[in-house]
């Protein structure tokens, strides 16, 4: 089918109507094929938000249409960028665009370069506008003026003025404030684990902002998020050991305000601030309610409790770190039915959280019988392969070497005047002893059996320990699903 658009924002003597545009495309189209005819009458070409154009583009979406007519190419946009846009949509479904007014023709090689031109200055528009947005975010980070978005739990936004330029400035909701520091209280303080934190919150009837039940991750955003502490020089020599770059001098974050977080949001696994290394820090205008010396406190903890890299640890079920609930999506884990009990069961976390209606009585042999028949046949079709490629360096050697390399640049960095050489000696301290523990899990690593050969599986299996089971699980398997009648098992 042929499709002819037609569109005419205002309507003026010097202006071609929208029905001698239907003509005039007509004119030059084949009678055999069928026509539809889209038309806008009183939109802007400057952007896309026209209903015929949607329909029209609809219809390309379904392969309903071979061919684009127009009276002239401002017709159908008057963007460069939509246009660009519009064009590889209708390259990639093989839709051709003829102009009356420009003889233009996409099917031609004259009509082909100059797509292509059009595309490479669409392109060359686009960067220059993302260079120009990101330059101002920066500067008004500088400027430590407002950087846009939500305000923090724990804050609300407050119009001010700062440098004659209009802004916001966080300002605390009390409320929400008081939960943020029964966070920080009984992580730092107290020493719960985020799992208790979340369950106590959601019991007392806690919810984030959006109405929701309290997850692990919600609180791990609030404990790593450097907007509630009271900045002093000990808070900001702490984020330059964790790589961050500050955006302002020392002094600026020595306030007792609030710092603020900027740059690339790809940088933090959707939004979550796992670490400060390469992330941008200013220095907020903000108050901050979080004592300087607990938030370090709670990030040194968070920090040596190395994320998700110790899970599946248990003592209970090889399969432990890699089933997770199929309905909310949190890691399970096993507990028996009492002491000295002889069954042990899988249980949703998100259920004792209270967050899902989760799992809470598959028993772990039952899981791990229906899954070792899945791992033998992946072990079968991948270990040969395996085998006979070169071993990739383990994550403790990489952490080694990492780390050697920030043990040699503080040692540098000693070896000159520096304002914060008393932290740069305790960090170097630590590192030492952080040095020791990676050399000690790489004489242990070196220590363990290799997987055996695919034809020996089955016996290896036999007579190998809970600890080599999960270490083949967890190179073979990604998760496995529980569900409350079923399971899914996914593969590496």
């Amino acid at each position: 089918m042929i499709a002819i658009y037609a569109r005419q924002s205002v309507e003026r003597p010097d202006s071609i109507s929208i029905a001698m545009q239907v003509e005039h495309c007509r004119r030059i189209c084949p009678r055999s094929v069928p026509q539809q005819v889209y038309t806008d009458r009183g939109f802007s070409g400057t952007n896309t938000r026209r209903p015929a154009l949607q329909q029209m583009l609809e219809a390309v979406e379904q392969g309903q249409i071979e061919s684009v007519y127009v009276y002239k190419l401002d017709r159908i946009s008057r963007s460069l960028c939509d246009f660009a846009a519009m064009m590889q949509e209708f390259r990639r479904r093989g839709v051709t665009l003829h102009s009356v007014r420009e003889s233009f023709d996409t099917q031609t090689e004259i009509g082909g370069m100059l797509l292509n031109l059009l595309m490479m200055f669409a392109e060359l528009e686009q960067k220059t506008i993302a260079g120009r947005v990101r330059d101002n975010y920066y500067a008004r980070a500088v400027q430590q003026l407002a950087l846009g978005g939500v305000p923090p739990y724990g804050y609300t936004a407050k119009p001010v003025t700062h440098g004659g330029h209009p802004t916001t400035m966080l300002e605390v909701q009390p409320e929400e404030a008081q939960q943020v520091q029964a966070f920080y209280t009984g992580y730092g303080v107290a020493g719960q684990n985020v799992e208790q934190l979340v369950q106590a919150a959601n019991q007392a009837g806690s919810r984030t902002r959006q109405g929701a039940r309290w997850s692990n991750s919600a609180v791990l955003r609030l404990l790593r998020n450097p907007v509630y502490v009271q900045g002093d020089l000990s808070c900001a020599v702490f984020l330059q050991r964790q790589g961050a770059v500050l955006t302002h001098a020392l002094e600026a974050y020595c306030c007792g305000n609030g710092y603020l977080v900027y740059g690339s949001p790809s940088r933090r696994q959707g939004s979550k601030l796992v670490h400060l290394k390469g992330e941008h820090v200013a220095a907020g205008l903000h108050r901050g309610f979080i004592d300087g010396t607990l938030w370090r406190s709670v990030q040194e903890r968070l920090n040596a409790r190395g994320g998700s890299t110790n899970r599946g640890t248990g003592h209970t079920s090889w399969l432990q770190g890699l089933a997770v609930c199929g309905l909310c999506g949190t890691r399970c884990y096993a507990r028996s039915n009492g002491k000295g009990a002889a069954y042990t069961y899988f249980v949703c976390r998100g259920k004792r959280q209270g967050i899902c209606t989760g799992i809470a009585g598959l028993r772990t042999e039952t899981v791990e019988q229906a899954v070792a028949p899945v791992l033998a046949e992946q072990a079968a079709a991948v270990l040969p392969y395996a085998q006979a490629a070169e071993p990739e360096p383990s994550a403790a050697a990489v952490a080694l070497e990492k780390l050697e390399q920030r043990m040699r640049r503080l040692a540098a960095e000693l070896g000159e005047p520096h304002a914060a050489a008393v932290f740069l000696r305790e960090e170097l301290q630590r590192l030492g002893t952080e040095h020791q523990q990676l050399e000690q899990e790489l004489r242990q690593n070196a220590s363990e059996p290799p997987l055996q050969p695919a034809e020996n599986w089955e016996a290896w299996w036999t007579d190998a320990s809970l600890e080599q089971r999960r270490h083949a699980a967890g190179l073979l398997l990604r998760e496995v699903r529980l569900f409350p009648t079923y399971g899914e098992v996914y593969l590496q």
